[in-house]
């Protein structure tokens, strides 16, 4: 829920100011059984492009079967200081912390302290849900199991942001939400949820009868030997660790409340171990940590039959397809997860099948895109070496068509695209104007024209020229389809469809809601680093937007929908959507704040 305007699957090159940045180096030839030739590959173009990228520090870990074949790291772990990224440098490992949490729960499902398919309300009796979907509430309740919360279906917001980064117990978050709002129907669709995994930390702590830090290193940090591995707060304790930068200046060690989600502070080397363990079907040095049965659960896709989710398949903690992302190769399996906030970025990626892996983490916001291209060339070169042959030639490119062949909608799809569409990064809208198809999203305006087949691309045109595509939203499909009644905006991208957004119509709207106009202020925070300041709504084509701030930066818009004279969503499907706004006798809360009128709907807006 308002999100800022950075970090946008599919559309980082779009919101940067030229394009993509330039092809990397081409690797030397590659050898079977010469791992030697890639770290020397590696070894040189790495430093290069954190010069190129100004990125501060880089750790990195390749892993084969249950050999760790090289670890190193590059730059700085503190810049002020000169201190090196070491193998043993501890990064913040964002969301792959969900990976460990994951596991901790599986050990206590077969240790029969939790259960996968029973209501988690079981385990957190004060926890409990309101919802728009059921009318039996406790139906509701019991919908919510922990199979669910770790594969991302529970229907439960994406986050809980009052409080984000205070120090209060992990067991006292399932009291805290208590009464949350659904935003999606459990078990129809995948939303990413940081507050699911919050209530999983909390299920851990209650079952185990342990603080999530002590079970998590008796149960799996401290058998796996990572000794650099802790999930805390902040990095305060570690004199290990590395500092976070941002555009080269060194970012505050915010305090991380959902430590279960995103709390994790390790390095690639500890990562490996953890690796090795899932490819030794649960063993480490001989020790059983997690059994193959709860293994083969993990990786076994959970949401089989979600129409919505289209191409990309969710697992126990895992993503089991690109999902929309390059793939390492045809017909090569790929499980992985990232990490990313607070100036740090991680990628942990595996092949199943030629159990290679590789994990990379980096203390720079900055480093996103060299991360992740980093990760899949190395994933490629080490199946070469596997295989003594090249993984791709064509085949892994994106299509690529002249920018010639490209045309105008006709009228009639013009008619039928253009709309207001309600995606996780805020309203995509696309016009039907002046005998063309334009879009515009996050600030950003661009003309929609379709190749010679059928593609829907996005370009600009800069003084009279066409420019090159806008970074990868130029190179996917985009086309609207019928799911399930909805109209769904969809990117097909790498042989992958993905869902962008859903086509929201406007919605008559009622006076009360119509009187919600104005600006608003969060009421009695002292939050030292709250993720919010305030909020703005406002009219437009007869729908009603809502806005976050924070310190007087606008953040993300989103489309609000009343369902009643007392409720609206943010309308939609997906990280941050569906979640519920209510009207209160002074203003509106949502996400946990109450938010104070500052200006009345006649008072003029600066918006």
């Amino acid at each position: 829920m308002f999100r800022r305007l950075r970090g946008i699957p599919l559309l980082g090159c779009l919101l940067g100011s030229i394009g993509c940045h330039s092809q990397p180096p081409a690797p030397p030839p590659i050898q079977k059984g010469d791992y030697g030739a890639i770290i020397r590959y590696l070894q040189t173009r790495i430093p290069q492009e954190m010069a190129r990228d100004n990125v501060a520090g880089l750790s990195i870990a390749l892993v084969n079967g249950q050999e760790l074949i090289w670890a190193r790291g590059f730059g700085l772990a503190d810049k002020d200081l000169g201190v090196p990224v070491t193998p043993n440098t501890a990064f913040r490992a964002g969301g792959i912390s969900k990976l460990l949490t994951a596991t901790a729960a599986l050990q206590l499902v077969e240790q029969q302290h939790l259960a996968l398919d029973a209501p988690i309300q079981q385990t957190l009796r004060e926890f409990y849900v309101r919802s728009r979907f059921h009318s039996d509430q406790a139906e509701a309740d019991r919908a919510i199991t922990l199979r669910r919360l770790l594969s991302h279906q529970s229907g439960l917001p994406s986050e809980h942001l009052r409080d984000l980064r205070s120090t209060y117990a992990m067991g006292q978050m399932p009291m805290r939400v208590s009464g949350v709002w659904l935003s999606s129907l459990p078990g129809s669709q995948v939303a990413y949820s940081n507050l699911g995994y919050a209530l999983v930390g909390a299920a851990i702590e209650r079952s185990s009868g342990k603080s999530f830090e002590a079970q998590l290193q008796s149960s799996l940090l401290t058998p796996l030997r990572m000794n650099q591995s802790s999930f805390l707060g902040t990095g305060a304790q570690m004199s290990y660790r590395a500092h976070g930068y941002e555009d080269g200046k060194a970012s505050t060690d915010p305090q991380v409340r959902d430590l279960a989600a995103g709390g994790l502070w390790t390095s690639p080397k500890d990562l490996s171990r953890y690796v090795r363990m899932l490819f030794a079907k649960g063993t480490y040095k001989g020790r059983q940590i997690l059994g193959s049965a709860s293994i083969d659960a993990m990786f076994t896709q959970q949401n089989t039959g979600n129409a919505l989710d289209f191409d990309c398949q969710m697992g126990l903690g895992w993503f089991l397809a690109p999902c929309g992302d390059e793939p390492i190769g045809p017909g090569v399996r790929t499980y992985q997860h990232s990490g990313g906030g607070d100036d740090f970025v991680a990628q942990l990626t595996l092949l199943p099948d030629q159990q290679l892996a590789v994990v990379i983490m980096a203390n720079d916001s900055n480093a996103e895109d060299m991360v992740v291209s980093l990760t899949t060339d190395s994933l490629r070169l080490m199946l070469q070496v596997q295989t003594g042959k090249p993984v791709c030639a064509d085949d892994c490119q994106a299509p690529s068509h002249g920018l010639k062949l490209r045309h105008v909608p006709a009228a009639v799809d013009r008619k039928r695209l253009a709309g207001f569409y309600a995606t996780a990064w805020g309203v995509f809208r696309i016009r039907d104007e002046h005998a063309r198809l334009s879009g515009e999203l996050a600030g950003y305006d661009f003309q929609l024209l379709r190749d010679e087949q059928g593609w829907l691309r996005a370009q600009k045109k800069i003084l009279g020229f066409w420019r090159k595509d806008l970074g990868d939203l130029g190179r996917v499909q985009l086309d609207v389809l019928t799911v399930q009644g909805r109209q769904m905006l969809t990117a097909r991208s790498h042989g992958q469809r993905i869902a962008i957004g859903e086509r929201i119509e406007p919605p008559p709207l009622s006076a009360a809601w119509a009187n919600t106009v104005g600006t608003y202020q969060v009421l009695s925070s002292h939050e030292p680093d709250a993720p919010l300041s305030g909020i703005s709504v406002r009219q437009e084509d007869g729908f009603l937007v809502i806005r976050g701030q924070l310190h007087g930066e606008p953040l993300t818009d989103y489309i609000l929908l009343p369902i009643d004279n007392a409720h609206a969503v943010l309308a939609g499907n997906g990280y941050g959507l569906g979640d519920t706004v209510s009207r209160q006798v002074n203003g509106l809360s949502a996400s946990g704040y109450s938010f104070k009128r500052t200006h009345s709907p006649h008072t003029p807006l600066n918006l």
